[in-house]
């Protein structure tokens, strides 16, 4: 059933009868203030859609008698309070509690969950039982100082968000969580520097992190995603340090390509370039680097850059030798505040020493004021 987008739905009717019901769909219903107790006789109910319901206060303790449910999203529910205590959802894998804003209590409505969102909620303590939890495999949290207090959680973390404006430097016990994957750091504006961060991790993103001058840290997964957007004050050598290493992608504030890569232009978005050494195979390696710009922001204009669509940014070589166009390939980056560089590694086929270089934006914000590239 879809009801999504309904602004005057209060009330759902009576779903006593709903037996066979096997999804239901009522994001951004916004006027939506409470689900009827009659939802728990939809046992066959196996995704249950909530998304933006900003009116929704809390949930029905009848939904303990949807034993089939495996998706329950609550992501956006503003005002959302409490949800059933001491009920058990056995077939529930996933349950996104993000942007539950006054959500303070911890969700213990299945052990049997594999994936628990609860970014930017102001959940403060983890249950200890969460452990033995056997099939929990992705735990989200928002940073607060009480979480150091619950060390039998740092084994399980995946994903840390925080956006504390005062914090001046990441707590040290955030090394040791073993399992972490995503980082995400907005708005903590006098944060100076990045220590060094576990090993486990993928996917970097810092923003609005307004007085970030260094990176008391290396990387070391090439397949690691970065992204510095808005850091006005990264030092020199914070730059060059992520600019020269090898990952899946990254974004940093910039004004023009870096004399790093050794074939640039300062006008537009190709380029032909006369590789320094023929090809040794037809697998090469390439560094790529494009100059974003904003048509509408002005310098000092601050934008939020979370909730915003991401674009797209694509390439395609053409070897000139074959006139062969190598394997395309694209990537999605966040849209940022003025200018940004973008950079990235990629393989092309290619068999000559002479190449056309052409970057594409799928922004109507963005364009791309100049680009470059170096073969590694």
């Amino acid at each position: 059933m879809y009801l999504n987008h309904s602004k005057i739905l209060k009330e759902l009717p009576d779903l006593s009868t709903a037996t066979n019901l096997q999804e239901l769909f009522l994001v951004k219903c916004s006027s939506l203030v409470e689900l009827p107790s009659s939802i728990g006789k939809a046992t066959n109910l196996q995704k249950l859609y909530l998304n933006m319901c900003t009116s929704l206060v809390e949930l029905p303790s009848s939904i303990g008698n949807l034993h089939k449910l495996q998706k329950l999203t609550l992501n956006g529910c503003s005002k959302l309070e409490v949800l059933p205590a001491n009920i058990n959802l056995e077939s529930l894998d996933e349950l996104d509690l993000t942007d539950c804003l006054v959500l303070k209590r911890f969700p213990e409505i299945s052990t049997n969950i594999k994936v628990l969102k609860l970014l930017r909620t102001t959940i403060k303590e983890v249950p200890s039982s969460i452990k033995s939890w056997p099939r929990l495999r992705d735990l989200e949290l928002s940073y607060n100082q009480n979480l150091k207090g619950f060390m039998h959680a740092l084994d399980i973390i995946t994903t840390m968000y925080f956006n504390d404006i005062e914090m001046q430097e990441i707590p040290l016990w955030v090394k040791k969580i073993s399992r972490l994957q995503t980082l995400i750091l907005n708005g903590c504006k006098k944060l100076v520097s990045l220590p060094q961060l576990p090993d486990s991790l993928s996917y970097l993103k810092v923003v609005n992190c307004e007085s970030l001058e260094r990176l008391d840290c290396s990387f070391h997964n090439p397949k690691m995603s970065l992204g510095f957007i808005n850091c006005l004050k990264l030092n020199k050598e914070a730059k060059e340090l992520i600019i020269q290493i090898t990952t899946k992608c990254t974004v940093l504030p910039g004004r023009e390509v870096p004399v790093y890569f050794t074939h640039r232009t300062k006008n537009g978005s190709s380029l032909r370039v006369n590789l320094n050494r023929r090809p040794l195979s037809t697998a090469s390696r390439f560094k790529a680097c494009i100059l974003l710009v904003n048509k509408y922001c002005k310098e000092n204009e601050v934008k939020e850059v979370f909730g915003r669509k991401m674009m797209k940014a694509s390439y395609c070589i053409i070897d000139l030798g074959l006139d062969v166009q190598c394997r395309p390939t694209h990537h999605f980056l966040p849209p940022s505040l003025t200018e940004h560089l973008y950079i990235f590694d990629f393989e092309a086929d290619v068999t000559s020493n002479e190449l056309f270089c052409d970057f594409q934006v799928d922004s109507n914000e963005m364009v791309i004021k100049e680009c470059g590239i170096i073969q590694l």
